[in-house]
């Protein structure tokens, strides 16, 4: 995991940072991903908020409202409505997940198909949407090493799938990138592998610090 420079420009305001997690265990190695970033994006100044869709009761199943608004024959969701709030609001976008059965897990799925939906973060006309001009990181949590998923075609096929035909070309995010916390495995109290569990944390905490840097 490269380490990066901060792309924000201060201009006498505080950068926005959304932090979106999604694991059902609250003591997850996820949650304490998002909890990581979170804190190095405060230690650069940030205004950091911080979403867990389960905690939130987020519902992913897409409904008949979401295909009524779709269709531009209804409002969007009262639920979907709060969190693009928080979606339009920031400046950075932090999604961290689990990989389940090599792709995002349902919950995360029905973050894009409900909330990052048309009207919003694109639109038929080709007007730029709600997430343009901000910067995104998809990290994902993985047991096999993001050199095997990188040479079996997987990550490939996820780059592709969520940062450059999702993000890029939809959405228009240009700063949207996958982040790898890989070689995992659950309730392993290894210490070499705990060490290196560590090592990309922190590594994932410099990141948050230096997107919201100044």
């Amino acid at each position: 995991m490269a380490l990066e420079s901060s792309w924000v420009t201060y201009d006498g305001r505080m950068t926005n940072v959304l932090v979106i997690t999604s694991n059902p265990d609250p003591g997850s190695l996820t949650d304490t991903a998002g909890d990581v970033f979170a804190q190095g994006a405060r230690s650069a100044g940030a205004d950091v908020d911080v979403l867990d869709l389960y905690d939130a009761g987020f519902n992913p199943v897409y409904t008949l409202a979401d295909r009524r608004h779709y269709l531009g024959r209804g409002p969007v969701p009262r639920d979907v409505a709060s969190i693009q709030d928080r979606l339009e609001k920031a400046d950075v976008i932090a999604i961290i997940f689990p990989v389940y059965w090599y792709t995002m897990p349902a919950m995360v799925k029905g973050l894009f198909d409900r909330v990052i939906c048309r009207g919003f973060a694109y639109n038929p006309s080709g007007e730029p949407g709600a997430l343009a001009g901000k910067a995104m990181r998809i990290v994902m949590l993985t047991g096999g090493s993001q050199g095997w998923y990188e040479s079996d075609g997987i990550g490939e096929a996820l780059d592709n799938q969520i940062v450059h035909q999702t993000l890029k070309k939809y959405c228009g995010v240009t700063d949207a990138r996958i982040v790898y916390i890989d070689n995992l495995v659950s309730g392993d109290d290894d210490p070499e592998r705990r060490e290196g569990v560590s090592e990309q944390l922190e590594r994932l905490r410099v990141m948050g610090e230096s997107l919201a840097g100044r």
